[in-house]
């Protein structure tokens, strides 16, 4: 199994902040930046799209404020990044903890200038970030029956998508993220849309009975193939009716 690695993203209207966190953060090799966001609109469609799980988060941002990517990230079913809120306004707005502790889930709360604060403590925020991830991951493991019979344990977080196999038309193939070779399941495919639902794992199915991705790992979508993070020796394709759905899915 590889090393697991992990996605952040920095929400900050000042730039030279961002950089500031990232240049940090390049001390745990298991977690990659994503490209900054310093206004409200592409911080939400980055959100969208990559789900990081770990975000740091600024409280004034061009176009708006936090409340409004906090109350989106609410909404996105299945989805709990570990969300390190700051701000320099809470004087001059004393509304900003009341409403940030009762209203939304964030992981800590800090009041700007945050560097001393991120010298003695990022490793700790890194480590529960983590500790989160391997959580969430660990409510999502099922025991499932492979083809020759033997009872496994199946992380349902890790997989990226799954095939009808080509010659046996009672399996499918699972990929899973981080995994050397793929998994064989005699699992129905109403079987498998059950375990994804049961788990708020956000699937699409991009061929009936052939094939499906899971919006986690999928890293490019370049018409009418679908490039995954974990997976290079093959494209999934979208079949034409479908395309625009699925596109309209990617922004959901």
């Amino acid at each position: 199994m590889a090393t697991p690695e992990y996605s952040y993203l920095v929400v900050e209207n000042a730039p030279d902040v961002c950089e500031g966190i990232q240049r940090r953060m390049q001390a745990f090799a298991d977690w990659h930046p994503l490209n900054f966001c310093v206004g409200v609109k592409e911080a939400i469609e980055t959100i969208t799209t990559k789900k990081p799980a770990l975000i740091f988060l600024d409280w004034s941002l061009n176009g708006g404020s936090a409340f409004e990517i906090l109350q989106h990230i609410q909404n996105i079913a299945g989805y709990n990044p570990y969300i390190i809120f700051n701000t320099g306004f809470q004087k001059d707005n004393p509304e900003i903890p009341q409403e940030i502790i009762n209203n939304y889930q964030v992981d800590k709360y800090l009041v700007k200038p945050i560097w001393e604060n991120l010298r003695l403590h990022l490793p700790e925020y890194v480590k529960e970030a983590s500790d989160k991830i391997i959580q969430q991951q660990t409510n999502k493991i099922v025991w499932v029956e492979d083809d020759n019979g033997h009872k496994i344990r199946l992380n349902l977080s890790l997989i990226e998508c799954i095939c009808q196999h080509p010659t046996d038309a009672r399996s499918r193939i699972l990929y899973l993220y981080g995994a050397h070779k793929s998994l064989n399941m005699p699992l129905q495919w109403k079987k498998l849309y059950g375990l994804l639902d049961d788990h708020a794992i956000a699937y699409f199915i991009t061929k009936n009975r052939a094939h499906l991705v899971v919006k986690n790992y999928i890293e490019k979508f370049e018409k009418p193939f679908i490039r995954l993070k974990g997976i290079t020796a093959f494209k999934i394709d979208v079949v034409k009716e479908n395309i625009k759905a699925f596109e309209e899915w990617l922004q959901k």
